[in-house]
């Protein structure tokens, strides 16, 4: 009976251990298919720029941007715009202006 259990502690030693539970799972969720930027035409940059000058702070906002790999999607309250650094701020996150390739005002 003990050999049993010595061969059964033994074992146990070379199992493969998971340290981090769930890790290997959020990974594979997080592989990003990468994304070429989007060519606008001269009329959506006409109807984002006009957009644009509309928003100020404190409004609530759509707004699909490209962010290095791929397109991103946040609707929140403008925390900041800046025409001048061309940065808009929806309450943390940052956008360069010339980035957006989608804007809705919300009512």
């Amino acid at each position: 009976m003990d050999l049993v259990r010595k061969k059964q502690n033994r074992a146990q030693i070379f199992q493969s251990f998971d340290s981090l539970k769930g890790f290997k799972e959020m990974i594979q969720e997080c592989e990003v298919e990468i994304v070429s930027p989007r060519i606008l035409s001269q009329d959506d940059y006409e109807i984002l720029g006009e957009r644009v000058h509309q928003i100020q702070k404190g409004m609530m906002v759509t707004i699909e941007y490209y962010d290095r790999i791929n397109y991103k999607r946040i609707t929140g309250v403008v925390s900041k715009i800046n025409l001048d650094t061309q940065i808009l701020q929806i309450v943390k996150t940052k956008i360069n202006l010339k980035q957006i390739s989608y804007i809705q005002l919300e009512e």
